[in-house]
């Protein structure tokens, strides 16, 4: 979720680089772009496309990616008697996840997790039920959230009650984010730093450096340009981008990212500490070999960590 939040700079980037461009430079900055693309899906934990379906008269299921329109579609399968969402999801896009969850909080529905349920799916579904369930060998993991990366003065504002989510559009469009996930947490009577405070766990536990920066790096005629996804990097990677252009360059991009594949599944006794609520059956794995094992296929590629006590030291004789 909050890496595709992340990445909507580049996209915006992207278009408003291509938009004064002359158009026999035009094609080939498309390819470079779908390349760029194709990339940031990839970033996703894993793709799927979702289902909705009706499994008795109190409980519908969703299965796959949170994507636009699923908010939609999930309602219109929502009825007054339904009482519980059976939930498989890896996340995906935060704003709609939220939809969901503000849902969940306003019927009042159970959440069952029936396999997995990441990213955005365990901060605003799995947070956001009042009864909430994890099936057998089910992972909850999380993975970033929208409000990891807020000023202290937009905090210090929404506190006071002094803002507005639908005042922020376009480039702003972040701070609606934020908004949107405060407003989640505190309807619930969490802690605005809910999400900072698990997620602090990830970056403690995974053995990634955790002062690790997100990089691009950009190919051109098969010379590689490394730049730090900030601000400079981005404006020097504009002006490497347009130079190279104008010479008619072959350029491609890979975007790195060392926490893309990384989740932390909290123990019961962890969420319920930070003030986690309503959780009533939470199988959990016995060490990290476990936890890895309940990963299908198709999760393999991601590096799950959890609340597992550390090994002993072996004694030297």
């Amino acid at each position: 979720m909050y890496l595709k939040n992340q990445y909507l700079t580049i996209i915006d980037f992207l278009l408003r680089f291509s938009s004064a461009m002359p158009k026999h430079h035009l094609i080939k900055f498309c390819k470079a772009t779908a390349l760029v693309l194709t990339i940031l899906a990839s970033f996703s934990v894993y793709a799927e496309e979702y289902e909705i379906k009706r499994l008795d008269a109190a409980t519908v299921s969703y299965q796959g990616r949170i994507v636009k329109g699923s908010f939609h579609a999930l309602l219109a399968q929502l009825t007054p008697e339904t009482t519980t969402l059976r939930i498989r999801s890896s996340g995906g896009d935060g704003e709609e996840a939220m939809l969901i969850g503000n849902q969940i909080i306003d019927q009042n529905l159970g959440l069952i997790v029936d396999g997995y349920c990441m990213s955005s799916c365990a901060n605003y579904l799995f947070l956001m039920a009042q009864k909430k369930s994890l099936l057998v060998d089910s992972v909850l993991g999380f993975h970033g959230a929208v409000s990891l990366k807020n000023s202290a003065d937009l905090r210090e504002q929404f506190e006071l009650g002094k803002l507005n989510k639908d005042d922020y559009t376009g480039k702003e469009g972040l701070k609606r984010l934020q908004i949107l996930e405060w407003e989640l947490l505190k309807k619930v009577g969490l802690n605005l730093d809910t999400l900072s405070t698990i997620n602090a766990q990830l970056y403690k536990k995974n053995p990634i450096d955790p002062k690790a920066k997100r990089t691009v790096v950009l190919t051109i005629d098969g010379k590689k340009y490394t730049f730090n996804w900030d601000d400079r990097g981005q404006k020097l990677m504009e002006k490497r981008l347009r130079k190279s252009l104008k010479k008619n360059s072959e350029v491609s991009f890979v975007i790195n990212n060392p926490y893309a594949d990384a989740i932390y599944f909290p123990s019961q006794q962890f969420l319920q500490e930070i003030g986690v609520k309503g959780i009533l059956d939470y199988p959990y794995p016995e060490n990290n070999a476990a936890l890895q094992k309940l990963l299908s296929e198709d999760l393999s590629n991601i590096k799950a960590v959890g609340d597992f006590p550390e090994p002993e030291p072996v004694s030297k004789k």
